[in-house]
């Protein structure tokens, strides 16, 4: 009887596969690029923080652009309910 391996998800789930195909997802995951590190990103976060101050608000044209886009969609749909 050829061996089985067990891969395991980040969510938990546990799936049986020959061991050859484990080998080569093994292979894949080791050749991928790593992620940066939850330090340097926080670095990162850090030291851009508020570099785009004073500028636009994002925050603010994206609530304009879905007041619009609300306007609209209540323009298409009058007709059902008037």
């Amino acid at each position: 009887m050829a061996r089985q391996a067990r891969l395991i998800t980040p969510t938990g789930k546990t799936i049986v596969l020959p061991l050859e195909i484990y080998r080569q997802v093994r292979q894949l995951l080791a050749a991928r690029p790593r992620r940066r590190s939850w330090a340097k990103m926080d670095k990162a976060i850090r030291d851009n923080y508020g570099k785009l101050a004073g500028g636009v608000s994002l925050t603010e044209a994206l609530l304009v652009e879905r007041a619009a886009e609300q306007a609209r969609e209540d323009a298409k749909l009058a007709w059902l309910h008037g």
